[in-house]
């Protein structure tokens, strides 16, 4: 799923493209009956903005006796907005469906040396047509950008959106481009999907097949992302992935016949991804667990705050403030509801602000304390599944909480 990592050299291709092809798509022919309409798969990449794949349509024809091959990538967004990191940061980001020449598509992918698979939609001439016709209108400029969403509504849930509209019992149109929900166009839906996938698998179980080639942004991911992502994947839902959607359209059916034809490589995936254990957040942390333990050890009858009790605190307050910004300022909802806060809460920022008043550490660690014996006592049964990684993270903040705990109370008495 390319995103706001994507290059600037590329962003500027693809927007050019895609203001010749708005032009153009007006003067549009019907399709022919030779007419090939079918859906890209691109493998994970090796950078968080690659990581989960891609998917797009491939529209090959000849009208007016020119042969096109046209990828309808609904993957790009505007990175020369001013605002865009801010957009980015307050879920509201905006991403916009654009017709691109195949052979620069393609080209973009040998380069990164991800493989690339094709599956042809065994449409009918009128669904092709109307599948031609619905995404026509949507690259139109009035209509082509929509509010991406991970989970929702991406590159990937569209393909499946509009190849349910495509073939639907009655025209679509009326629904527009913008967000569909899925229920009204399952109402509509002559596809029957299969659901190769494994039924029960949450949002966060899905993506983490592919987070496990980058520990540290499945670390930032499972810290930033609340208990929506440990929904269970309903129906239809698995196809947000591009390679679960390529796995749902082979095995789909159409009026009792194959909805596609087997997909077709047209390039070898060459990127090997692995990752490195030794510098995984895990390992890391547990070696800053040790470090954190002796120190504490050799001066554990010292008053006030450690220096890497400060240091530790300071951090821990700096996640609780993104986690509660990201909760309740923002428009992300996938990062509602987020269970770290029981052990990175904003308590600690509260302890580091009045440390010298012995009555408000004293509550506050106690109160911090019990929050993380509840994490790690109940990890395993928590309703959010948090990352290994805050176990060694928990284990520092107790060391620190008891022995500030302790102190303020021997100082009272």
């Amino acid at each position: 799923m390319k995103n706001m990592f994507r290059s600037w050299r590329v962003v500027l291709v693809a927007v050019v493209l895609c203001f010749t092809y708005e032009r153009a798509s007006a003067a549009w022919a019907p399709l022919t009956p030779s007419a090939k309409f079918s859906v890209l798969t691109c493998s994970p990449g090796a950078d968080l903005y690659s990581l989960f794949g891609h998917s797009a349509f491939r529209l090959q024809d000849t009208i007016d006796g020119e042969p096109i091959d046209v990828v309808f990538n609904y993957g790009v967004f505007d990175a020369f907005d001013d605002g865009f990191y801010v957009k980015f940061a307050l879920g509201k980001l905006d991403y916009k469906l654009i017709a691109e020449h195949y052979e620069y598509f393609i080209q973009t992918y040998a380069s990164e040396g991800r493989g690339v698979w094709e599956q042809e939609l065994l449409l009918t001439p009128l669904q092709k047509q109307r599948l031609f016709d619905l995404l026509r209108s949507n690259v139109q400029k009035e209509n082509s950008v929509y509010r991406y969403d991970f989970f929702y509504d991406n590159c990937s849930s569209r393909i499946r959106d509009m190849v349910i509209r495509a073939t639907a019992s009655e025209p679509t149109d009326s629904l527009g481009f913008r967000f569909v929900a899925l229920d009204s166009l399952m109402k509509l839906n002559t596809i029957e999907f299969n659901s190769p996938c494994k039924r029960g698998t949450t949002y966060r179980q899905a993506i983490q097949k592919y987070l496990d080639y980058q520990p540290w942004s499945d670390f930032g991911i499972d810290l930033a992302l609340g208990l929506p992502c440990d929904r269970v994947i309903g129906e239809y839902g698995f196809m947000f992935l591009p390679d679960s959607l390529m796995s749902e359209l082979e095995m789909a059916k159409l009026d009792g016949s194959p909805l596609c034809a087997a997909p077709v490589e047209l390039l070898p995936q060459r990127l090997e991804l692995s990752a490195n254990v030794f510098t995984s957040p895990f390992v890391i942390i547990v070696f800053w667990l040790l470090l954190h333990t002796w120190l504490t050890y050799r001066r554990r009858d010292a008053k006030g705050m450690l220096i890497h009790e400060g240091i530790l605190l300071s951090l821990v307050s700096l996640l609780s403030l993104l986690i509660v910004f990201l909760w309740f300022f923002t428009d992300h909802n996938a990062t509602h509801g987020n269970w770290n806060l029981l052990w990175a809460g904003p308590l600690n920022l509260v302890i580091i602000l009045f440390i010298r008043f012995h009555s408000v550490v004293k509550i506050c660690s106690l109160l911090n304390l019990i929050a993380l014996g509840i994490m790690i006592l109940a990890f395993a049964w928590l309703p959010q599944s948090l990352n290994v990684a805050t176990i060694p993270f928990a284990f520092m903040l107790i060391i620190t909480n008891y022995r500030l705990y302790r102190n303020a109370r021997n100082i009272e008495h």
